[in-house]
């Protein structure tokens, strides 16, 4: 096992001299970031942990308006010098810049904020090796389950974050995360993957993903070429949140503006099935992607942005909602509006009773390589990699392999008919905004061949 720490000097950071020094400069609108933070890394390979690695980091962050150009990066903290220095360079490029004549600046007050439940655990900070024996623990399931090998990673973090505005925001928020993403073999085109993201030690579980993985895996064996055509599909919550997390950038104000977004000119019309309700839950108990403040530091919320099939509102910042002639969802992203926890309401079924619905389907795992065709329309295609099986009747009769989904985003949300009363949070590199979601089952979709 090799280790490697990569730890910065510790950075006496001064937000309020950086916002004067800015503002001397001429700046306005002004957003420093300051972020604390130690984050453990796990990488294991055919059963055995590969690699620990550590990194422990101060890092300070800008935003600023210069005469409606913007400008963000990071300012270099090693001493005084390099701090005016790095400062200096942003204010140089941003005089090159065209100015933004439709921004309209950030918020401004003295916020109150409401921290997120179950967001931060001391023993996370505190682990002291024990991330070690976590994704041990995994290894050993998988193997006990039916796995030849499996391989993945595990993150553990902690870190403070601290934020200053020129409109009299200073703000304070911290958080630990823990989270295992792991996919199990039993041959070489026998495979499954589940991961565990959690915010609080006691609702992280390595090893009950670990056995899915491994039994999805193990059913998986010797699965042959699937048929294209047009197929009811059964969603497990790895896929539905990949699809999710690709069709969140639609909610976006700056997409709707941008002119790459599907729900274009559908503010308040239906998009989905009426038992589809999408929300942004940035405070959301154990949320992996919770918060108390958005980049500008308005106070989070929970946002309705599909009710129940209805288009309701687009994710705004300040200077979007003020073009559009609304209100801040609380969710900046300082150029970029965007959802910090994607959730779908859960619905009344379990997997046993969706599966008994469908006569011509496939059940999906997993999948990769989620790739627009048309971002205004919502075209779209992925390719289910993992556990995919055929069903027929109601049953699950065997393996299958090599097609991929071509469809359309709002056809997908049109499409639903049964949702799962479980739910799962779901954050792996595939999808970097955590999603809560169940099984998901939609009617008619397009299966077309992989191509090899």
């Amino acid at each position: 096992m090799k280790k490697m720490v990569e730890k910065k000097v510790e950075k006496n950071i001064d937000g309020s001299s950086v916002l004067k020094q800015a503002e001397k400069m001429g700046a306005s609108d002004i957003v420093l970031t300051i972020t604390k933070s130690l984050t453990n890394q796990i990488k294991f390979a055919n059963n055995k942990i590969m690699t620990t690695q550590t990194w422990d980091s101060a890092d300070a962050n800008i935003f600023f308006s210069y005469q409606k150009r913007l400008m963000s990066g990071s300012i270099d903290f090693e001493s005084e010098q390099t701090a005016e220095k790095s400062l200096k360079k942003l204010f140089d490029n941003a005089k090159l810049l065209t100015p933004k004549e439709d921004y309209y600046g950030i918020a401004s007050g003295n916020f109150k904020y409401k921290t997120p439940k179950d967001c931060y655990d001391k023993r996370i900070e505190k682990l002291e090796g024990k991330e070690v024996d976590f994704t041990q623990a995994a290894i050993n399931t998988a193997l006990a389950n039916g796995a030849k090998r499996c391989a993945g990673v595990l993150y553990s973090s902690s870190w403070n974050v601290e934020k200053f505005t020129s409109s009299g925001v200073e703000a304070k928020d911290k958080g630990t995360s823990i989270n295992l993403s792991i996919r199990s073999f039993a041959d070489k085109d026998a495979s499954g993957h589940c991961v565990s993201a959690s915010r609080i030690l006691s609702r992280f579980e390595p090893e009950k993903v670990a056995q899915q993985a491994a039994q999805f895996a193990k059913d998986s064996l010797r699965p042959q070429p699937g048929s294209p055509g047009q197929y009811d599909i059964l969603f497990h919550p790895m896929i539905f949140a990949n699809l999710l997390y690709y069709m969140s950038y639609a909610f976006s104000a700056f997409e709707v503006e941008s002119g790459m977004s599907f729900l274009i000119n559908k503010l308040n019309k239906k998009v989905g099935n009426s038992l589809v309700t999408i929300q942004d839950g940035a405070q959301m108990k154990n949320g992996f992607g919770s918060r108390a403040f958005d980049d500008e530091g308005v106070p989070t919320k929970t946002t309705n942005i599909i009710e129940k099939g209805k288009l309701k509102t687009y994710l705004h910042n300040t200077s979007t909602a003020k073009k559009f002639k609304t209100q801040t969802t609380a969710n900046a992203g300082l150029v970029y509006p965007n959802c910090f926890n994607i959730v779908m309401k859960e619905g009344k079924s379990n997997v046993d009773e969706m599966i008994s619905q469908m006569k011509n389907g496939i059940y999906i795992t997993n999948t990769w390589y989620t790739r627009f065709s048309n971002y205004r329309t919502g075209d779209f295609s992925t390719i289910p990699r993992d556990a995919m099986f055929k069903v027929e009747n109601g049953k699950i009769v065997g393996p299958i392999k090599e097609l991929r989904l071509s469809d359309n985003m709002q056809h997908i949300l049109e499409s639903v008919v049964a949702i799962s009363k479980e739910r799962e949070q779901i954050e792996w590199w595939e999808v970097s905004i955590p999603v809560l979601v169940g099984h998901v089952l939609c009617k008619g979709l397009n299966m077309t061949k992989s191509a090899k």
